[in-house]
């Protein structure tokens, strides 16, 4: 009787677990955790710039005016990501020069020296510090004018520069940038040649066409 009684105690719990197994789960489902945008710099962009410009001009007599003026443009531009961080970019960028004249007394003579517009075309290389920092480099072709009591030279040189774009959302980027430009030495309508330059500091604000990247979907149990 008592081997039995241990058989059918037996039987019933193998049962009984079998019963369970078969059973709907009672456990919550995992929580769905939304997947995280990856940023990439890959795409088009266009945004606005501006800072502050600080032009020397100089003639071949070695009267130098050293000139302050604003700088107020816009800009647009491609970039393409490589996969080691690396990113390659060619921009244009125009628009004006605010305030960049300047009244200079030589021998009796006043003279205004004027500077009214800037455009770049450039190359950009840059490096991904990480996800949504990108430094940078970047040089091309620089065009300006030069106006000197009355007579206007347009004129083509060159530009280089550096500085820092940073990704606030997959779409909206901040930028803070140092440029050199030199336009060179011409004659053109001046009774003696005369050289510019220039240093400036910008800032500006960039919108990135394209949609952000999203990594894989993740449910944590």
């Amino acid at each position: 009787m008592r081997n039995v009684l241990l058989s059918t105690v037996a039987v019933l719990a193998l049962t009984g677990s079998a019963i369970a197994a078969d059973l709907p789960s009672r456990k919550a489902a995992p929580a769905y955790i939304a997947p995280v945008p990856a940023f990439s710099w890959t795409g088009f962009y266009v945004g606005i710039e501006g800072g502050a410009d600080f032009l020397s001009t100089k003639d071949a007599a070695g009267v130098k005016v050293d000139r302050t003026g604003g700088l107020l443009g816009g800009v647009v531009g491609y970039n393409y990501e490589l996969g080691n961080r690396f990113v390659l970019g060619l921009e244009g960028d125009a628009g004006g020069v605010l305030g960049g004249d300047k009244n200079v007394t030589v021998n009796g003579i006043t003279n205004k020296v004027d500077s009214t517009y800037f455009a770049d075309v450039r190359g950009r290389v840059g490096y991904a510090l990480f996800d949504r920092a990108l430094v940078y480099a970047a040089g091309g072709v620089a065009f300006g004018d030069v106006k000197v009591a009355g007579f206007t030279d347009d004129r083509v040189g060159y530009t280089v520069g550096g500085g820092v774009d940073y990704a606030f959302t997959s779409n909206l980027i901040g930028r803070v940038e140092y440029r050199y430009t030199d336009l060179g030495k011409s004659r053109g309508p001046f009774p003696q040649s005369v050289t510019q330059d220039s240093n400036a500091v910008v800032v500006g604000l960039l919108y990135k066409f394209g949609a952000p990247e999203f990594g894989p979907v993740v449910a944590k149990y």
